[in-house]
């Protein structure tokens, strides 16, 4: 048995793009921020709550011990120290709760934002983008970015209690302020540095264990192609191939947090030293009392707060270099703006034959000329069957068709109308199609055959399923249409029988099908020839053909070579009196990467 593939149409590129993304990529901190106010402003304010109270400590320990000192009675003090130090634990604990309900908001948003990006680049996104690499985006890359937006909230309030912290320290004794001074800037120019490297080394990381998971999914796909040819030692080879990049950029990564910690706690250990050294020298001078002491050394702390969040600011790096992976994929513009993103006119399509028309239409994908300038008319109700080599463009001049490829220059017209005047719902409801390795979407077999059009009657489903084949294996099935897909096993052949079925139940006036009888075998695939005949009486169909007697069945036959159309006419005629079209058939099966 055959399990459903993973793709939908057979062009894709084996690399992983870029993550480096431009300069307007509209993912800044504060924009992260947007995606999660009310929980990021309640995070804000119980943090400041926590960092207030802990400001207040020092004061009050103070004078605490300074009365005690002084013999004199110290109950209030007490009673407000019992009270700050409640108001900073209850603070704390809400401040976790809005820091994890903050960066699960950022993530979500991220995450819906993707995948909608994802979808509105269409096939061509999907050719620059390996599976694996988009999954490690949209998973690891955005639960990473969404963290770091609490982390900044972290990160700048210690900032702000650093500040209040010096500032108390200057109030005690100017000598206290300018003695942290002398040490922390130092620190803090030494923590921008290694924090600039942790973020480069991480992103290479990134990249690393990104081009693993995007081989690892590739081996997934074609685990049975890999069993039957015996190369799983080759293929561990090539999956982990990246891996001592990968551990490389993963030690040098480790090695810079190592070098951020130690150093900066060295140098934080010596700003306290000097500091509590120049408030002792102030008891002895008589400048400062025990108290003032104290509170020195608990002001110092907060002082230090910011020098201090080496993890916090370690998660800010991380962020930063997962939201660069996210955002390269935003900043990729799509062809055509997504339905309900900006308002435009657009154009009806009258009732009509369903003639196609291609005018002019060329398609570059990449270095590669596909399309070079095709001109095709299609006749309403027809059956044309598109025949060419591997690479001689079927594929790519099929998703014209229904706009999931826009070309580059030209124009693709439905009964009259260009294809980009339609409102994309409306050119949906028209257009539907039937894939050579379909991919099932729903909970159950008739989900499955609605998907897209769930208002489909079930009369209109079994009608379907009579076209494509199908109404004997669905039968069979433990509850036939409401069986679950994962309780329903599907043969290559069942499945692709299942796709057309999907495809001819969605309706509209052009059915477009790429190959998708290709699984079945000479009788059964004539047999769906007629039935589709039949039931499509009427319908524009566009073939992507590969064997001769899919082709024979067709009205006409576009014959592509080299992106470019060679001939129109019957098959019978083209057979007969071009020994080059015939070769066409007996040349190798179509490989993946057939355009």
């Amino acid at each position: 048995m055959m399990s459903p593939s993973v793709a939908t149409d057979r062009p894709r590129s084996p690399g992983v793009a870029a993550s480096a993304p431009p300069a307007d990529v509209g993912l800044g901190w504060w924009a992260l921020v947007r995606m999660a106010p009310a929980n990021t402003v309640a995070n804000l304010v119980w943090l400041v709550l926590a960092n207030g109270s802990m400001l207040l400590l020092p004061a009050v320990s103070a004078a605490a011990v300074d009365q005690v000192i002084a013999g004199q009675a110290v109950g209030g003090a007490l009673a407000a120290l019992v009270g700050l130090l409640a108001l900073r634990m209850l603070a704390e604990a809400y401040g976790g709760l809005t820091r994890v309900s903050a960066a699960t908001r950022v993530s979500v948003a991220l995450r819906y934002r993707l995948v909608r990006h994802v979808f509105a680049l269409g096939v061509p996104g999907a050719r620059r983008h390996v599976t694996g690499d988009l999954v490690t985006r949209l998973t690891s890359n955005t639960t990473t970015a969404g963290a770091a937006v609490p982390a900044l909230v972290t990160a700048a309030v210690a900032a702000a209690a650093s500040l209040g912290g010096l500032v108390a320290l200057w109030l005690i004794d100017w000598r206290l302020g300018v003695a942290f001074l002398v040490g922390a800037l130092p620190a803090t120019l030494l923590l921008r540095l290694l924090m600039n490297r942790a973020t480069s080394s991480y992103a290479e990381y990134l990249e690393r264990l990104a081009a693993i998971a995007a081989r690892l999914t590739d081996a997934l796909t074609g685990r049975r192609t890999i069993r039957a040819s015996g190369t799983q030692r080759r293929e561990m080879a090539r999956v982990l191939a990246p891996l001592p990049e990968l551990s490389r950029a993963g030690q040098e990564t480790w090695a810079v947090q190592r070098a951020v910690s130690w150093q900066v706690d060295l140098l934080l250990t010596g700003v306290r030293l000097v500091v509590l050294a120049v408030a002792g020298l102030g008891v002895a001078a008589g400048r400062l009392s025990p108290g003032d002491v104290l509170a020195a050394a608990m002001y110092l702390t907060s002082a230090l707060a910011f020098l201090s969040q080496v993890d916090t600011l370690i998660k800010l790096s991380d962020g930063r270099a997962n939201t660069s992976r996210v955002a390269a994929v935003l900043a990729e513009r799509p062809q055509e703006p997504v339905a309900d993103a900006a308002p435009r006119q657009y154009r009806a399509l009258a009732a009509g034959p369903g003639a196609l028309s291609f005018r002019g239409v060329r398609v570059r994908l990449g270095d590669q000329l596909v399309l070079d300038g095709i001109d095709l008319d299609v006749p309403g109700g027809a059956a044309v069957a598109l025949v060419g080599r591997s690479g001689a463009g079927k594929t790519t001049l099929a998703l014209l068709a229904g706009r999931l490829l826009t070309p580059d220059s030209g124009t693709v017209l439905i009964d009259g109308v260009p294809t980009a005047d339609l409102h994309p719902d409306a050119l949906r409801r028209e257009v539907s199609y039937a894939f050579d390795r379909p991919v099932l979407l729903g909970g159950t077999v008739r989900e499955a055959l609605t998907y897209g059009r769930p208002e489909t009657s079930d009369e209109e489903v079994w009608r379907a399923a009579r076209a494509a084949q199908t109404v004997g294996f669905i039968r069979r099935l433990p509850q036939a249409l409401d069986t679950a897909l994962a309780d329903a096993p599907l043969s290559g052949g069942e499945l692709q029988r299942l796709g057309l079925a999907r495809a001819v139940a969605h309706g509209g006036r052009l059915l477009v099908l790429d190959d998708a009888t290709s699984s079945l075998d000479t009788v059964t695939e004539a047999e769906v020839t007629r039935a589709l005949t039949e039931v499509l009486a009427g319908c524009t169909r566009l073939i992507v053909a590969h064997r001769a007697g899919t082709a024979a069945r067709a009205d006409l036959v576009a014959w592509l070579d080299a992106g470019r159309i060679r001939a129109v006419a019957p098959h019978h005629a083209l057979w007969e009196r071009e020994a080059a079209y015939r070769s066409v058939f007996a040349a190798d099966p179509p490989e993946e990467g057939d355009r």
